[in-house]
């Protein structure tokens, strides 16, 4: 027999147990709603009164993205909603953790199915009439100020179906911890490692590859959850925050709120299946349902065994021994917690052996497969036939990109999206050769891989290789070559902005800054366009730009610029250049130069820290008396070795001017060489005379160049030789 109290009556019945969640949750959201928008509006009017925003317009469009991001979506509602999801759900069916309680409920003639389904629902009126309520006080508030738009209202209706979605995930997710345990504590416990798990396991797994992988790379291909809404969340709000119009952020939030609303719905069938076979007998223990408790044991062991063995190996200086063994202890100090837990009793410390046996086996074999590459990750490379396409980024080049409307773009996602190389012969062979690159012996650099396999998966790839190789640089002059790079490297090469957008275009050599007419936009592009028909490897790789061009756009980009590096052999450019009166060639005339000050830092004796006294008689006999580095217990002791030489001499100037290059100007992919070399060795300040007409950067006092490797003028090392009585720096290191 049941009852003939209609569903709603229930539901009535069931609130007036639950008033203080009622109030928590009203509280709760009309603190959020009302305080960030009361707090978001006043500091825009606070701005405006101090004159921060120039006329009424930009103040209004202020007010109305502060509202946006008070009502809408905002990364300050997450964590509140968790809690609530948490509380509304654990409170609801709290009855459920005393055996007494349960029985009671069990003799009223209600069927389980309405029992659960006004719990559930309650749950939702609750959650939604809080939200609701918080919503119209911000509303309401934000129409005071003037501060509301149709905009702003459609991005509010949007992030509360966001934010619903969250709450029913993790809502779904608390009601299955209550049915699956019979204990408060547990059940908390049971719900963090549900909401947690898979962002733990996949840090986990990052930081393996990371630690046993040479290969491992995150550039392309990061990691990332495939279900957690916290991931989802966290990773997309700053987008939703930015987008546009509530158009495009309804493109980016809905398809997550589906998923999300996906799973829910997977996860509350689990639990109602739980619920229904939940027995009477489960109230008050660890878990309802024995047959998961070793299941759930060796779950949560492996996991936390590599935390523990992952702090272990950090604070021993990466000590392998260290790692296994604290992985191992850690495995069973968790699994004798576990054994207490489910039956509350010390003396249950070692029980059930068998599954914590599998555990330790579980993490010992997975420990083995990362260490002993057992899967083969490092030695991957797929056949030719298999790859559709690929993504490369050589390191040793860094630009910015921008999409249509000025938004900043991140590097591996521009070259993800738009480098499509489909002649993968050479990438693959350079794969291949990296295999063969010892980099314990040679100087390497990153390049870093994306796979992109006809099967439709992605696979992402470092490897090392040495740029100085000369069958390196005919492969990744092969690769520089194509069309496919250039456009996925570059984003001057495929530029679609309007030429209207241009406000500014400038050209430098490092010290010069010259204008050229923005009108020009179109055929100084085109110029630059057909010279980089020679761009490749071997042309960057052995020589520095002669220039960059800059090209600025307004307003409606936000902003932006964009360069093109210049080189000698760019004669289209040049003369381009030229015929605008902008064009300079690096080396400077001397006769407009007032003074260079050279300073070497003598970095050879970085490699050999002796060698600035060997030449001294007493060396041998007052070895410990020289101010050379030496290690103490204490504090290390160091010289300071820099000499310094100012040239005035117009002919000294000149001969210097010759072997020279605008540390200014970056050149991509150029062999700087190591710390003992020139370039790193001496650095140089040009000042220009007050007079004179060379139409260097007025904003600046000096430019810095660099001698190129081996052009070091005789006279410059002389002048600037270590002699040993230049004053020395005995302070302890670290002190000024």
């Amino acid at each position: 027999m049941t009852s003939k109290n209609s569903f709603w009556d229930s539901c009535k019945e069931n609130h007036k147990r639950r008033i203080w969640v009622w109030i928590v949750a009203v509280l709760s959201q009309l603190l959020v709603y009302g305080g960030m928008t009361t707090i978001y509006l006043s500091r825009i009017k606070g701005f405006y009164e101090d004159g921060t925003y120039r006329n009424v317009t930009q103040y209004k469009q202020a007010m109305y993205q502060a509202a946006r991001d008070a009502l809408g979506f905002s990364d300050n509602l997450y964590p509140i909603i968790f809690l609530l999801a948490a509380l509304i759900a654990m409170q609801g069916f709290s009855y459920l953790y005393d055996r007494r309680k349960v029985d009671l409920y069990h003799s009223v003639p209600v069927s389980k199915n309405r029992r659960f389904a006004v719990v559930y629902v309650n749950g939702l009126i609750i959650y939604v009439t809080a939200t609701l309520m918080g919503l119209a006080l911000g509303t309401v508030i934000a129409i005071s100020q003037g501060a509301v738009t149709p905009d702003v209202m459609a991005e509010m209706g949007l992030a509360f179906l966001w934010n619903l979605a969250f709450f029913l995930f993790f809502y779904h997710l608390m009601m299955l911890a209550v049915m699956l345990t019979g204990n408060r504590f547990v059940t908390i416990c049971v719900f963090l490692v549900f909401a947690f798990y898979e962002i733990c396991v996949t840090m986990l797994l990052d930081s393996l590859k990371r630690t046993f992988f040479e290969t491992y790379s995150s550039y392309f291909i990061g990691y990332e959850e495939k279900l957690s809404p916290f991931y989802d969340y966290t990773a997309n709000i700053w987008q939703l925050k930015n987008a546009e119009n509530a158009a495009q952020a309804a493109r980016m939030a809905m398809p997550l709120a589906a998923k999300w609303f996906g799973i829910a719905l997977v996860v509350l069938a689990f639990a109602w299946f739980a619920y229904k076979k939940r027995a009477s007998e489960a109230a008050g223990k660890a878990i309802a349902y024995r047959f998961l408790e070793p299941v759930m044991k060796v779950a949560v062991t492996i996991p936390a065994a590599f935390v523990i063995g992952q702090l272990v190996y950090d604070t021993s200086y990466q000590n392998e021994l260290l790692l296994v063994l604290g992985m191992l202890i850690g495995g069973l100090i968790v699994c004798a917690i576990m054994e207490v837990v489910y039956d509350f009793d010390i003396r249950s410390l070692f029980k059930h052996l068998f599954s914590s046996a599998v555990a330790l086996i579980g993490i010992l074999a997975i420990f083995c497969s990362f260490k002993w590459d057992l899967f083969g990750y490092d030695s991957y490379i797929p056949a030719q036939n298999k790859v559709e396409s690929i993504a490369i980024y050589p390191n040793g080049y860094y630009d910015n990109y921008w999409d249509e409307n000025g938004k900043y773009i991140d590097n591996a996602e521009y070259q993800k999206e738009t480098m499509f190389l489909t002649d993968t012969e050479p990438v693959l062979a350079l794969a291949e050769k990296a295999e063969e690159t010892d980099p314990e012996t040679e100087i390497t650099d990153a390049v870093e891989i994306l796979y992109r396999l006809k099967s439709g998966r992605q696979k992402a790839r470092v490897i090392r290789v040495n740029y100085d190789d000369p069958e390196t640089e005919a492969l990744l002059d092969r690769i520089f070559r194509t069309d496919a790079f250039q456009k996925g490297m570059f984003q001057g090469m495929t530029d679609e902005t309007s030429y209207d957008q241009v406000t500014r275009i400038t050209y430098s050599n490092g010290a010069a800054k010259t204008v050229v007419p923005k009108e020009e936009a179109k055929g100084l592009r085109d110029a630059w366009i057909g010279d980089m028909k020679q761009f490749g490897f071997s042309l960057v790789r052995h020589n520095r730009p002669c220039g960059v061009i800059f090209m600025e756009y307004g307003s409606s980009m936000g902003y932006i610029q964009r360069q093109y590096y210049v080189y000698d052999s760019f004669t289209n450019t040049i003369d381009y250049l030229k015929k605008q009166e902008a064009y300079y060639p690096v080396e400077l005339p001397a006769a407009e130069v007032d003074s260079i000050t050279v300073t070497c830092y003598h970095n050879e004796f970085l490699q050999d820290p002796e060698a600035a006294f060997r030449d001294d008689p007493g060396y041998a006999l007052d070895r410990e008396a020289r101010a050379m580095p030496v290690n103490t217990m204490s504090e290390d002791v160091y010289v300071d070795y820099t000499t310094q030489e100012t040239f005035y001499e117009e002919e000294q100037i000149a001969q210097i001017l010759q072997h020279v290059d605008p540390n200014y100007i970056d050149a991509p992919w150029t062999n700087y060489g190591n710390d003992t070399d020139d370039r790193n060795n001496y650095s140089l300040e040009v000042v220009f005379k007050k007079d004179s007409s060379y139409p260097y950067e007025r904003g600046s006092y000096y430019f810095t160049y660099s001698f190129r490797n081996g052009e070091v003028p005789e006279f410059v090392k002389e002048a600037t030789a270590y002699t040993g009585e230049e004053e020395e720096d005995l302070s302890p290191a670290g002190v000024g």
